[in-house]
């Protein structure tokens, strides 16, 4: 339903709610306060995100069936005082995994995945393996803190640095070590102390990992363990961030030195080889920068993104700026360079959308969502602190501007610890578009996107409308051109009636 179709319905039914109030605003008796009551839940109702959702007859009969799970469970966690969306990820992961509902979640086309960092994509223990049995893979294993503990890179044995050991050595002569790099690799339990530094701890895992991902012979089979793992959990598409630059190395070649060209064919293996697991499946890149570089090193790497755009526009979608938010610099200090970018377009005949990591913040000043949407992001990246900014909640109504929500990253990083009390419930609520992403799975320590549409089935209380939307609007708000979004959308309505047909006939409850 349009924004102003749905104000115009919103406007009758306040009419006609009005009609029923006395003089004084009170309910004459019960009965008309419970029409009043109803009333009021029909006007809420056509505002959420999922209003224009028709179920069919046999979805009906699920979405019963579902909503009578979710009472039964949600009963059942407040009788024993415990709610796992509101609790550690990780005391409640095994408990997740083993619920019905995880099974039902785990079955369902999910679409897209459009929040996904390509150094955090796929499985901690297959990186350790792979580097186990990589002979050229060192990890850095010293105290000493002249690097990161913990921290892999290929070299030919007489060039290793000191302090550089041969992962297969280390770990053939003392086991132990596996665990304790992988624990590197991961967040755990401990990880929520209040003594930890946890934004610290997070970006020593993508310095850990860098040189391993970067190294050519490795990232092709990285990449495609990661996006296999989406396709076991239903997941169609994906749009990975990530630098789209020359980084890739090997013994004889140090990064920048292999050439743009190897990175563009790499992709195109992967996608061979992705698509020979799943011959639907696609994936696009948004270019990421820091937020924390200066002026002058972002606008070089514009100037080299819009470069390459010009020669892979089917591969690189979109430009965005990661990090912390609160330690890097503010959107408003790049916006300078943002507003240059028209310069670039006509050089290159091509565009360069943007799709801002903004309002992944608790602090109520930090404004980047305002120049986000200034400099006219087609999507937000997190956003979470949108509800503080009234004007530009009804902005991001009026332009159809979607959030990425990343429900389970938004808890273990500290922001938000009970997922009941995530704003994205409220702008569900509010009529405002969504996604359900899952971020940077691998130092998350899970698979896929069914832990993350999990918790928030639970914790705003969905039903199948609501998932049946989240997992459509993965399509239709991706960066896929509109011939692929309409394939891609026959792909996923085929899978989703599939899906309803197969449970309703056998899953069971």
């Amino acid at each position: 339903m349009s924004y102003t179709l749905r104000y115009f319905f919103l406007f009758c039914l306040t009419f006609l709610f009005a009609t029923h109030v006395n003089s004084q605003n009170t309910p004459t008796d019960y009965d008309q306060y419970l029409i009043k009551r109803d009333s009021l839940l029909t006007l809420d109702s056509l505002l959420y995100f999922d209003a224009d959702v028709t179920l069919s007859s046999e979805e009906k009969i699920l979405n019963k069936q579902l909503k009578h799970l979710q009472g039964k469970m949600l009963a059942h966690y407040k009788a024993n005082h415990f709610f796992p969306p509101a609790r550690n990820f990780y005391q409640s992961k095994e408990h997740i995994e083993s619920t019905t509902l995880f099974r039902f979640i785990n079955k369902m086309p999910k679409g897209g995945i459009l929040h996904l960092h390509i150094g955090a994509i796929g499985d901690a223990d297959w990186v350790l393996h792979k580097a186990w049995d990589t002979p050229e893979m060192y990890v850095y294993w010293s105290d000493d803190n002249r690097n990161v503990k913990g921290a892999f890179q290929a070299f030919k044995k007489e060039d290793a640095p000191q302090g550089f050991v041969q992962v297969h050595q280390l770990i053939n002569e003392q086991p132990e070590t596996y665990q304790e790099m992988r624990s590197l690799l991961v967040f755990e339990e401990e990880m929520n102390a209040d003594s930890v530094d946890i934004w610290k701890e997070f970006e020593l895992i993508f310095a850990r990992i860098d040189m391993f991902i970067n190294y050519a012979p490795i990232y092709e089979d990285y990449l495609v363990h990661g996006l296999q793992l989406l396709a076991e959990d239903n997941i169609q598409h994906a749009e990975l961030r990530g630098p789209f630059l020359d980084v890739f190395y090997d013994l004889d070649n140090k990064p920048g030195s292999l050439g743009i060209e190897a990175h563009a064919e790499t992709y195109e293996r992967i996608y061979k080889r992705i698509t020979s697991i799943d011959p639907d499946f696609t994936f696009k890149i948004i270019h990421c920068s820091l937020r924390f570089e200066d002026r002058t090193t972002i606008w070089n790497e514009m100037e080299k993104v819009y470069a390459y755009r010009q020669q892979y526009p089917e591969l690189i979608k979109g430009f965005d700026m990661v990090a912390e938010e609160d330690a890097g610099y503010s959107t408003l200090y790049h916006a300078k360079e943002y507003l240059r970018l028209d310069s670039l377009e006509r050089q290159y005949d091509v565009d360069l959308p943007l799709y801002l990591h903004d309002g992944e913040s608790n602090w109520p000043s930090e404004s980047n969502l305002y120049d986000a949407l200034l400099l006219d992001t087609k999507r937000i990246g997190h956003g979470f602190n949108l509800f503080r900014f009234p004007a530009l909640v009804e902005l991001v109504k009026q332009r159809d501007v979607p959030m990425e929500i990343n429900p389970l990253s938004n808890q273990i990083l500290g922001y938000i610890r009970d997922l009941r009390n995530h704003p994205a419930s409220t702008y569900l609520r509010r009529g405002i578009n969504c996604t359900i992403n899952s971020d940077d799975p691998l130092i998350f320590d899970y698979h896929g996107l069914s832990y993350d549409f999990w918790s928030v089935f639970l914790a705003w209380e969905l039903d199948l409308a609501s998932l049946k939307k989240l997992a459509r609007n993965s399509i239709e708000y991706s960066v896929l051109e509109e011939d692929e979004k309409v394939e891609a959308l026959r792909v996923w309505e085929e899978r989703w009636g599939d899906f309803i047909e197969e449970v309703v006939e056998g899953f069971s409850f």
